[in-house]
Formats: structure tokens, C-alpha cells, sequence
């Protein structure tokens, strides 16, 4: 399934820059495919990848497959975290994130879920994170936090 070590990354949608400081965070990629039904609904399936930090545990999703890329031009001195979780740790993060919220508690008897967990883009991969200043940067996402909020994620 996947390495010790990744080798590709996530793409980057902000590059660094000159004098910007580069946190390197190991990211499980599992596709999976989501089934839905409900009492009042059809039959609905779509696909999504999750993204388990391998580092923190924290799992987020997107739609579609996720296509990695080679390693971006980056400064000497990115740190790179280290990787904590197994594969089948990460798989249980996964399936949590994964199902949806209307499938979970009391609202299992209106509508179900069964996730289907793809073993084709099955992935161990850099996220990259830029520190500019007092913000730290998801180059993934694109998004942007004040870096006394958030650090606490990495350390």
C-alpha cells in the first residue's frame, strides 16, 4: 500500500518564497467510495479521499481523487514531521471522518451509509505547510491561520 517514507506530494497551490520557512507533514491519501440510501432518497454514491495526518491524526476530505505530484522546488531547510500512525490506524480515521453526518447517531434509521475503501490510489504523501511571517500556510488548501493558533498541531 504505502511506504515508510513519501516520496510525492500533495499539490501545491502556493509555492514558498524566498525566505519562508517549509513543514513538511506526512499525509495518508484513501480513496473511498461513499454509498448512501435513506428512507426517502435514492440510492446515491460518491467518491472522496481522505487525508489522515500521519502526524496529529486529524483526517479531513474532498471530493474526487486526489493526483500527487513530484517534489516542488523547496527550501534547504524543510522540517519534516515524523510519521505516528499506521496504515490501518490511519484506515480507522478514515472510515470516521468518511461517513456521513446524517448516517451517524439516531439518524441511522432514516438514512445509511457502507463505505468501500479503494485499494487503487492508496497513497503516503507530503502536505506542505509555509510559515510566512506570523502565518502558517496549507499550500494543499490554500488556506491561511495565525501560526499561535495552530502550531500546537505539529509539536
Amino acid at each position: 500500500m504505502v511506504n515508510d517514507r513519501p516520496e510525492l506530494f500533495l499539490p501545491l497551490k502556493i509555492f514558498p518564497e524566498a525566505g519562508d520557512e517549509v513543514l513538511l507533514s506526512p499525509v495518508y491519501l484513501l480513496p473511498v467510495n461513499i454509498m448512501e440510501r435513506g428512507l426517502l432518497t435514492r440510492v446515491k454514491l460518491t467518491t472522496k479521499t481522505v487525508l489522515v495526518d500521519a502526524s496529529s491524526g486529524r483526517a479531513t476530505s474532498c471530493d474526487g481523487r486526489v493526483k500527487l505530484c513530484a517534489a516542488p522546488e523547496l527550501p534547504a531547510a524543510a522540517r519534516e514531521l515524523p510519521v505516528k500512525l499506521s496504515p490501518a490506524e490511519a484506515e480507522a480515521v478514515a472510515e470516521t471522518a468518511a461517513s456521513p453526518e446524517e448516517a451517524r447517531g439516531w439518524r441511522r434509521g432514516l438514512r445509511s451509509a457502507e463505505l468501500f475503501f479503494l485499494d487503487s490510489g492508496r497513497a503516503l504523501a507530503w502536505r506542505a505547510y509555509i510559515v510566512r511571517g506570523s502565518l502558517l500556510i496549507d499550500t494543499f488548501t490554500g488556506e491561511s491561520r495565525d501560526t499561535s493558533s495552530v502550531i500546537d498541531i505539529f509539536f
